[in-house]
């Protein structure tokens, strides 16, 4: 087919435009490649950069959706790396940026970065773990330059975390190492004086084999990182390190210093590794042993996986670690010298072992014949608890008037709960104080108290039954207890429901008769109840007297008593109110000395602490507003202990010129007030709402689930502080 003019006027305008692409295409790239890569970084101005300290600042880019920053990447780990500029440094959250589905450059740029690579990064800035970071949007390599100096290594700083991202040089002597195999690099656990962090070195950056550097002083230059918790709290910074010339030995390491068990932690002290020997009383394989020699014992924690047994012989070369109450040895090496017999346990009661350390630290010197701290004692002790757990439980226990709990494992446990609480038990394990770090502070005990103990029981064959319970077992004891409980509640329904005809019927009388028949059919009412109500509970309390004289064991003897003390107050009770029928205006004292009295009963009752406090010296109600008052009170505290679970119950007596206000307040479970409101059947609070009304007061309650519970009752007094009820 023939093309005319018009198509070929087309085709070679098409030709045309063609050949232009292809020549500014090709002009283009010449100039790409001739063009050096540093001078790329103008490509964006520095009016659109974002200084690096500025993001980490945060406020001058809030409302910002995303910023520009440029800097050298210092460190690299997995999809993540560190740039620096001038300013600072921060990480870049290449891995959340990909699951965000945000980042937009091909992930093949992020693995191909190297120290040393100037970066321009956008993207948007992010709270972070610890530190601020950046989640990019772009990466884009502008060219290569050389790494920034290295900041001058600054204790506090750096273990604060403030060099976060830069390049730190750093010392200290290191303990001990691991391998990372995720990430091909070594770890290693660097002690500067008293503190530890770890060094993250590349395995092509380390000259020599890893246990080479154990012991020795070395220096080293690289990133600061941090290890951090879920709280994004710092607990102890890292230093990532990338190349060989980085990470040296300062000071080789020399000869183990010799020291005894007793010498561990003595003046002078190391930084460096000691050597010493003891007797192995426990071992855990990986995990921790024990040494003894005399009344000295030390914990000694290895990775060691070989089995020593109990009366070896071994010799031990590690770091002393100083955290705990007493010192002990760490990232050691153990070596068997010899097999021996187990040593035998010294007998020393519990109440000896503070002794001693008490005296010890009263004179200012070293106790005598020792501690007793990680060594293997036996005493008796009678079982007061069981309480299991995943890795084992622990058996609470008491030695004469010392209370310490036992530690048992799994077999050990099993064992425990077989030896029924009021067991008496010899017991044998490895003694250890009890208590955190040596960190002083205001809230702490002071430096030179002596800790609280515990027991590790190595064995179930370390707990002996030596005498069972007695036939008073808590299921015997439940029933006789409920038992004597449905006697007296029965006379409290008794005295309730007589107390309610009574006032039904005093209220009738009243009514209808002058004074003197009132008073008259009160002597009667209190004559009958005196011969019947009064006379059958003083015999329920001489059978519970015989009962308690049958038994010979002290705990049912004691529950006996107890309830034969309920009973008692019943008896006294029902003889208030008789006493009430026949002199209505009889006062046991004032409201202050009632007070007092009903809580130092209610502290006998339970171990949660009971604080009364009155901010009024003196002050009178009338004799049916106190007994209101108290009830209430005792209402109020005993459905905290029984419902609340709480640490702590304070009672406050306030007083004004016209009011009187008993608060009664808890720090327990507290419960949703509405959902309360509607259940049937809980008269608790209805009760004291009632009570208050009685005696013309007025009655609140604010509780929240999980803060506490707080009962208000105010009632109106006069000028004189005599109650004056509202009509």
């Amino acid at each position: 087919m023939k093309q005319g003019p018009v198509n070929r006027d087309r085709w070679a305008g098409c030709l045309f435009v063609v050949v232009c692409i292809v020549i500014v295409v090709q002009a283009g790239g010449v100039g790409r490649l001739g063009c050096d890569l540093a001078t790329a970084a103008e490509l964006t101005s520095p009016e659109q950069r974002t200084p690096i300290a500025e993001v980490i600042a945060f406020s001058p880019v809030e409302g910002r959706e995303y910023v520009t920053v440029q800097g050298v990447v210092t460190l690299t780990v997995g999809e993540g790396f560190v740039i620096q500029d001038d300013t600072a440094g921060i990480w870049i959250e290449v891995t959340q940026a990909r699951r965000l589905l945000r980042l937009e450059t091909d992930i093949s740029v992020v693995l191909e970065l190297r120290e040393g690579d100037q970066m321009e990064v956008v993207g948007e800035p992010d709270r972070g773990g610890y530190a601020p970071t950046i989640v990019p949007v772009t990466i884009k390599k502008i060219g290569t330059r050389s790494l920034p100096p290295t900041r001058a290594y600054d204790r506090n700083r750096f273990f604060l975390g403030l060099d976060d991202c830069l390049r730190v040089e750093a010392s200290g002597i290191v303990r001990g190492f691991r391998e990372d195999v995720d990430h091909g690099r070594w770890l290693f656990l660097v002690a500067d004086v008293t503190r530890d962090y770890w060094v993250d070195v590349a395995k092509e950056a380390v000259a020599l084999p890893p246990d080479r550097y154990v012991d020795a002083s070395i220096r080293c230059t690289g990133v600061a990182t941090a290890e951090i918790n879920s709280r994004g709290e710092l607990l102890a910074p890292r230093l990532s390190v990338g190349r060989a010339d980085a990470f040296s030995i300062e000071v080789p390491p020399g000869e183990a210093l010799e020291v005894s068990l007793a010498e561990i932690g003595r003046y002078p002290d190391t930084a460096h590794r000691v050597r010493t020997q003891g007797v192995v009383t426990h071992a855990v394989p990986g995990q921790f042993l024990y040494l003894q020699t005399g009344f000295i014992g030390v914990l000694v924690e290895s990775a060691s996986m070989e089995g020593f047994q109990e009366g070896d012989w071994v010799e031990v070369v590690g770091f002393i670690d100083g955290a705990a109450p007493v010192f002990s040895i760490t990232e050691a090496e153990v070596r068997r010298l010899k097999e021996g017999n187990p040593l035998e346990p010294i007998a020393v009661h519990p109440a000896e072992i503070l002794h001693v350390n008490s005296l010890a630290l009263s004179r200012y010197t070293t106790a005598d014949p020792g501690d007793y701290y990680g060594c293997l004692v036996t005493f008796p002790a009678t079982v007061v608890d069981v309480s299991p757990s995943r890795s084992g439980g622990e058996i609470r226990l008491l030695a004469d008037d010392v209370g310490l709990t036992a530690i048992v494992g799994l077999l050990g446990l099993i064992k425990g709960r077989l030896l029924e609480p009021g067991s008496l038990i010899q017991v044998t394990g490895i003694v250890r104080p009890v208590g955190p770090s040596r960190r002083h502070s205001m809230t702490a005990s002071r430096p030179a108290a002596v800790p609280p103990l515990d027991i590790l029981v190595r064995s179930p064959e370390d707990l002996v039954l030596l005498r069972a319970p007695s036939w008073w077992k808590p299921q015997r004891l439940a029933a006789v207890i409920a038992a004597l409980a449905a006697t007296v509640l029965a006379a409290l329904a008794w005295v309730w429901g007589l107390r309610r005809r009574v006032a039904t019927q005093v209220s009738i009388i009243e009514q209808q008769l002058q004074f003197e028949a009132v008073a008259g059919e009160r002597l009667r009412i209190a004559q009958e109840f005196h011969d019947t109500l009064e006379q059958d509970l003083a015999g329920i309390a001489l059978r519970l007297d015989a009962a308690a004289d049958l038994t010979d064991d002290a705990q049912s003897r004691g529950v006996l008593e107890q309830q034969r003390g309920l009973l008692e107050q019943v008896r006294r009770e029902t003889h208030d109110f008789l006493w009430d029928l026949r002199d209505p205006a009889r006062t046991d004292g004032s409201l202050i000395e009632s007070l007092a009295a009903q809580v130092a009963y209610l502290r006998t009752l339970t171990n949660v602490p009971i604080r009364l406090q009155l901010d009024v010296k003196e002050i009178s109600v009338a004799p049916a507003a106190q007994f209101h008052l108290l009830r209430i009170v005792r209402e109020a505290v005993t459905n905290a202990l029984k419902h609340g679970a709480p640490t702590r119950v304070d009672l406050r007596l306030h007083a004004s010129e016209s009011a009187c206000a008993i608060e009664i307040e808890d720090d327990g479970q507290g419960f949703d007030v509405p959902a309360r409101s509607g259940l049937e059947g809980h008269f608790g609070l209805r009760g004291m709402r009632e009570r208050a009304q009685r005696i013309g007061g007025a009655f609140s309650f604010e509780s929240v689930p999980g803060e506490g519970t707080t009962v208000r009752v105010t009632i109106p007094v006069g000028p004189d502080g005599i109650l004056q009820p509202e009509p």
